[in-house]
């Protein structure tokens, strides 16, 4: 149904398109300590008071004008578990599809390639693995925002855009593309609280009770195979009808935002026995949720359900 990680499958479309990039990080954390001192009679100290570790976190916020796209990115994740804050503050659907560049790869090189003539088949030699998926945010409509806790390995990776735009013109022609680097180290993250957990099987998708009221799920895929756990909100017609018209606006290069109805998040591919961690806050609405994965193979074998806010 929906193609993720599109850094290579819309390159092809993209030559002799110029394009800029913003970007920017920054990274936060403090430890501190207080001991106070006893009476002289005593030589006994009050115990070290320390501060809880900063977040282990990667904030990707998404903007878009007229003329020109970008992503603000900051953080300075280390691998094992991130926490991960995708926000679309622009007027329209946005992706942050992912994948881990090659050691010495800079970002303005893969820009070019990718942007650049055969870029779909140059830009394979500059990633480290450009089959491999990561359970990232899915695509978010305008105004909208959620947490996404999922392992990141260790690596520096370009974060892209390939939803299009007008004229057929991908989001990443008009600036859409940007970097970022999970370092080696121990990560101090922890699995959130949970309200409950979504199970991806093989044969369908099972939601806790009060799923619609929002809050931390930890989605695990407890089946054999790839799933991902996508969401829209609805807007008059069914699931299917809004996840084929968005599959037709990328193969005719229209946009997604025109489909009857808005995507709402969710996490990207997991691996069987992978799980990632979802926080969310839904406007009132009817919604539905599906898995993408297979070109419709799961859809058919009944991984899809609805819900109301």
């Amino acid at each position: 149904m929906i193609a993720k990680n599109r850094v290579l499958a819309a390159a092809a479309t993209l030559a002799a398109v110029t394009t800029a990039a913003a970007c920017s990080s920054s990274s936060a954390g403090s430890t501190g300590g207080t001991r106070a001192s006893a009476p002289q009679t005593a030589k006994a100290a009050s115990p070290t008071t320390q501060a809880a570790p900063a977040p282990n976190a990667l904030s990707v916020t998404a903007h878009d004008s007229a003329s020109a796209m970008s992503f603000d990115v900051s953080g300075s994740p280390r691998q094992g578990l991130v926490r991960i804050t995708f926000t679309n503050a622009g007027k329209y659907a946005h992706e942050m599809g992912i994948s881990m560049m090659k050691p010495g790869v800079t970002l303005a090189h893969l820009k070019t390639v990718v942007l650049g003539k055969n870029g779909d088949q140059k830009a394979q030699a500059l990633l480290q693995n450009p089959d491999a998926e990561y359970p990232v945010p899915s695509i978010l409509g305008p105004g909208r925002s959620e947490v996404d806790a999922a392992k990141l390995p260790a690596g520096h990776y370009v974060v892209i855009c390939f939803l299009p735009g007008a004229d057929g013109m991908p989001h990443v022609a008009m600036g859409m593309i940007d970097e970022f680097t999970v370092t080696a180290g121990r990560s101090t993250e922890q699995p959130p609280q949970t309200q409950g957990t979504v199970e991806l099987s093989d044969k369908g998708i099972t939601v806790p009770a009060g799923f619609g009221a929002g809050g931390t799920f930890e989605v695990k895929n407890t089946g054999s195979k790839p799933h991902d756990f996508s969401l829209a909100q609805l807007a008059g017609k069914t699931l299917p009808d809004l996840f084929q018209c968005v599959e037709g606006a990328f193969g005719k290069g229209t946009p997604i935002d025109k489909c009857p109805g808005t995507l709402a998040g969710g996490v990207n591919t997991l691996q069987p026995g992978e799980s990632a961690y979802l926080t969310m806050t839904l406007p009132a609405g009817k919604y539905g949720y599906l898995s993408t994965e297979g070109d419709g193979a799961d859809l058919q074998a009944g991984l899809v359900g609805t819900f109301s806010v």
